[in-house]
């Protein structure tokens, strides 16, 4: 396989001799002088003595906007060359020269330096392929043609006896040769920045005050250290860059595979006599999940009731009052599990009252009952929810080594680096038009589309990282952030409710004590019920409600004191005292309503009530108190939520790996055929070069429309290809991307943020690797020969093809024929010569005959400059390439028979009459590149690595 590496060389100038001058192209201006103008043009010292001069060129009314005022004769010929296909027949030209006709008057000379001038004021004026300009280049043409080949009478003209269709074609194709000096240089104004193109800033803070103020990028993190790309999604860029074309010689490093050689020393393995060595390497990736819930309730009930009564009657003497008083203080508490939670504590003092009066008879009654239930909740529900996912890939590779023979002795196994070796020759395809570009991150747009080219190839998609963090996240938008990443909500990933609010009573029923006497009583603690986990208590609502006994019904030193505490602090307190002041008090009803604030308790919150009393006393408070989330429970609410939408990512990236990996296991071989990667990257290069040439990445390109009535299939979008179909053709035609070259600059070029991306690549191809890891590319792009003025339009314009806008046509000079696109596509890199050629086995001189392409048809002597120019060049016999080493004419006088030297004997066998094509020149001696490869080589005396050709 051959490979082309692309490199250019600016022509340096050359001094040529008169002859040499004559044969490379025709004369701008007649002999024996130039105009007044070109004269003036050459002496002038700098650009804007040239621009003076063509002004008064302009302004004196020399310039030509129509033919008018020309010859017939000039205007007949300059309509029908510019319309009539090439090559022009002699026959045809014959016939039209019969019917030229004159004007006495006609001055030839001073037309042709006319029209001379016209050419130089319209290549200053940048006016070549305006619409209303003149073909200026023809008008000389025909001058040429007119003394060349035509006789003059006095108002016809005549062929010459001499006059072939090759000296038409010559003078009809050569190119013109402008007057050294008559020209400046037309370098783009516009490319031009006052001041040159200053470094970047690397402080922006230290900017001065003509410099804007830059934004800067914000980054995910407070790290000032902080580098990640900007993922923002922005608008495209609409510029166009300017782009400066020059002339030179394309010159292509033309490799050669030769062969593949040992180089360096990669290892060692020893081994003693007598000793075996076995290796067993076992490679295995296994996932395994599995979940399991379980959750248990119990329900038992126990129930125990009995009954013990006496009974006993007796007589009295006498009248007997007998007063009973029970006392029962305790805490009794029922709890309601369900749908919300209640509980009520209620705090008991009761006294019970029984007065009986018997003269002679007494009855006593005693009952015992005793009533225990004991309930025991639990509830059993097993639920066993096991999801395994197990994938195994085992790779087992056993390597042994085996030097136990009796008559073995100590080996070593060497290892060696192996390097490719090819034969590389520079080769010089001649002049072109070029331009260079700076192409930042060649690679950049390869790999996304090859990361999602990838991910469309397996089953699954790959998953997309999410975009939260914790802080994102809230209890109003968790449901839609869940439906988003396609988790199901469930009641263990619900949010907490900001604020509870927890409520529980107390009351109190106290006795009036025996004898007017006070009885002190006090509650135990009464206690909240649990504040939640992850719950603090705000604010405290309370009503605490308390009535005492009539007073007025006992004696005058009645006295009452209660108070009600919970936490730490006192929200009723009341008293009365008749001591102080006096009896006849009527009866109490105290209340008290309010809030307080809270500590932030957690847990439980005591309530009490205490107090001392003569009279009957009843109390009843209940407490409201509010409990809210403290921040904490709610950020680990938040990061519940951020685990469960990463763990399902995370499942989900496993599975996509899992689903590519049996895929990428298939290929032995490391990468792919560099010769396909070659076509990667000059299509990479390619496409950013023509996105710069537009201006745009190629938006409102595409001429299909994806679904289309009435059964959905694509389809073509005629409006839009009839827009299309030029600017394919233009950009794949105008310009040579078969000779596209570039070079890789390292990614310290790149953007940092992509520095740990770019750092190494191995994709078993070194040169593909650069592509991969390159910051930058300086590529160079010929343009196709004959199609510069369509360029340079278009870099003036913006306009393609030319004025027209039109694609050429089949007989334009613009045309490309398909043949050619295919020749180049296939390595077709050679151009026809006319004539045939005859071959002799064993001998190195080459025959061609019919072919007039070296003999000079306008000096009639054999074309020197062509005869020097096919030397060391390419010349295609039979599917084989030689070189030329010299051509010289056979025989004197015979114009179409010429003798080719090649470099060796011709090797098959003699045939005559066979096509040939020329190519690229060959440039200095060939030479040897060796490149290192990462194929290591275990040397031994039966296997060598290969040479090229294969036998």
């Amino acid at each position: 396989m051959i490979e082309l590496l692309r490199f250019q060389n600016l022509r340096p100038a050359q001094s040529i001799s008169g002859e040499e001058r004559d044969q490379i192209g025709l004369p701008l201006y007649p002999d024996p002088g130039l105009s007044a103008l070109a004269n003036d043009l050459i002496d002038a010292a700098d650009r804007g003595q040239h621009d003076a001069l063509f002004t008064r060129f302009q302004d004196t009314g020399n310039v030509l906007t129509d033919l008018t005022k020309a010859d017939p004769a000039v205007r007949l010929l300059y309509d029908w060359l510019n319309f009539k296909a090439r090559p022009i027949r002699l026959a045809d030209f014959k016939t039209l020269v019969a019917a030229l006709r004159c004007d006495k008057r006609f001055d030839l000379e001073r037309a042709w330096r006319l029209f001379a001038d016209n050419l130089l004021f319209a290549i200053h004026a940048d006016r070549l392929a305006a619409n209303y300009c003149l073909d200026y280049q023809l008008l000389v043409r025909i001058c040429h043609l007119i003394r060349a080949t035509l006789d003059r009478t006095d108002d016809s003209f005549a062929v010459k006896p001499d006059v072939t269709d090759a000296l038409i074609a010559q003078l009809l194709e050569q190119s013109l040769l402008i007057p050294p000096g008559a020209i400046f240089s037309r370098c783009p104004s516009k490319c031009r920045k006052i001041g040159g193109n200053p470094l970047p800033n690397p402080n922006p803070t230290l900017a001065d005050a003509t410099t804007p103020p830059q934004t800067p990028t914000p980054t995910p993190s407070d790290d000032p250290c902080h580098c990640e790309c900007d993922t923002e999604c922005k608008p495209p860029v609409d510029h166009r860059v300017c782009i400066r074309p020059y002339m030179g010689d394309l010159f292509l490093i033309r490799e050669e595979l030769a062969r593949y050689e040992a180089g360096e020393l990669a290892d060692i393995e020893n081994i003693l006599a007598g000793e075996a060595k076995v290796r067993h390497h076992r490679m295995l990736n296994r996932t395994e999940a599995s979940l399991e819930l379980e959750s248990t309730t119990e329900t038992s009930t126990e129930r125990d009731h009995s009954v013990a009564e006496k009974f006993t009657l007796q007589e009295e003497v006498k009248s007997t009052a007998e007063q009973r008083t029970n006392l029962d203080a305790g805490v009794t508490a029922t709890l309601k599990y369900g749908d919300s939670v209640t509980v009520t504590p209620h705090a008991n003092v009761t006294a019970n009252w029984a007065k009986s009066q018997s003269q002679s008879l007494a009855r006593g009654y005693a009952k015992d009952v005793v009533d225990r239930a004991v309930t025991k909740l639990a509830e059993k529900t097993r639920r066993l929810q096991i999801t395994k996912t197990l994938r195994e890939v085992e790779e087992i590779n056993q390597h042994s080594i085996k030097n136990d023979d009796p008559t073995a002795v100590h080996r070593a196994g060497l290892y060696f680096w192996v390097n490719k070796v090819t034969h590389a020759q520079v080769m010089n395809y001649g002049r072109h038009m070029m331009f260079d570009l700076i192409v930042p991150e060649p690679a950049a747009t390869f790999k996304t589309l090859f990361a999602r080219k990838q991910a469309s190839d397996v089953a699954v998609e790959q998953p997309k990282k999410p975009d939260i963090t914790v802080a994102k996240i809230n209890m109003s938008g968790y449901g839609e952030l869940l439906a988003k990443y396609g988790i199901a909500s469930t009641e263990a990933l619900e949010p907490p409710d900001p604020m509870i609010f927890i409520q529980f009573a107390l009351s109190g029923n106290i006795p009036k004590p025996d004898g007017n006497k006070s009885m002190a009583f006090s509650s135990h603690d009464i206690k909240s019920p649990e504040i939640p986990d992850g719950y603090r208590a705000t604010k405290l609502s309370y009503d605490v409600r308390c009535s005492s006994g009539h007073p007025a019904t006992t004696g005058d030193k009645d006295e009452v004191a209660v108070s009600v505490n919970i936490a730490d602090f006192n929200i009723f307190t009341q008293s009365l005292n008749e001591y102080k002041s006096g009896g006849g008090k009527t009866n109490q009803d105290w209340s008290a309503a309010g809030e307080h604030v809270l500590k932030g308790e957690e847990g439980s919150i005591a309530a009490s009530f205490a107090g001392f009393s003569s009279v009957a006393l009843a109390l009843n408070a209940s407490f409201t108190i509010q409990v809210e989330l403290k921040a904490e429970a709610f950020d680990k609410w938040r990061l519940k939520i951020y685990n469960a939408i990463m763990s399902d990512y995370l499942r989900k990236l496993e599975a996509w790996e899992q689903a590519k990996a049996p895929k990428a296991s298939l290929f032995a071989i490391k990468g792919r055929n560099p010769f396909l990667n070659r076509e990667i990257e000059r299509n990479e290069l390619k496409r950013h070069v023509i996105a710069a040439l537009m201006g745009n990445y190629f938006a409102g390109i595409g001429a299909m429309m994806e679904r289309v009535q009435p059964c959905g299939y694509p389809a073509i979008d005629f409006v839009q290809l009839e827009k299309d179909a030029p600017l394919i053709q233009f950009f794949e035609q105008v310009f040579e991307w078969e000779y596209l070259t570039y070079l890789f600059y390292h990614s310290m070029w790149a953007r940092k943020c992509k520095w740990p991306e770019l750092i190494d690549e191995d994709s078993g191809d070194p040169l593909f690797d650069k592509f991969l890891t390159a910051g930058a590319t300086r590529v160079q792009v010929p343009v196709r020969p004959g199609m510069e003025h369509v360029f340079t339009w278009f870099l003036a314009t913006g306009q393609i093809w030319g004025s027209s806008g039109e694609p050429p046509l089949p007989g334009d000079d613009e045309f490309v024929a398909m043949i050619q696109e295919l020749k180049e596509a296939r390595q077709g890199d050679y151009d026809e010569r006319p004539g045939l050629v005859d071959v002799t086995k064993g001998s190195n001189v080459l025959a061609l005959h019919d072919s007039g392409y070296y003999w000079d048809a306008v000096g009639a002597v054999p074309n020197k400059l062509l005869l020097d120019n096919d030397r060391d060049r390419e010349i295609l016999i039979n599917y084989k390439v030689y070189r030329i080493v010299k051509v010289e004419q056979a025989k004197a006088g015979d114009t179409t028979k010429w003798n080719i030297t090649i470099n060796e004997p011709y090797p098959d066998a003699s045939a005559a009459d066979h096509k040939h094509a020329t190519g690229a020149v060959f440039v200095g001696a060939p030479w040897e590149v060796v490149m290192p490869t990462q194929l290591v080589y275990l040397r031994n005396p039966k296997d060598a690595l290969p040479t090229y050709p294969l036998s």
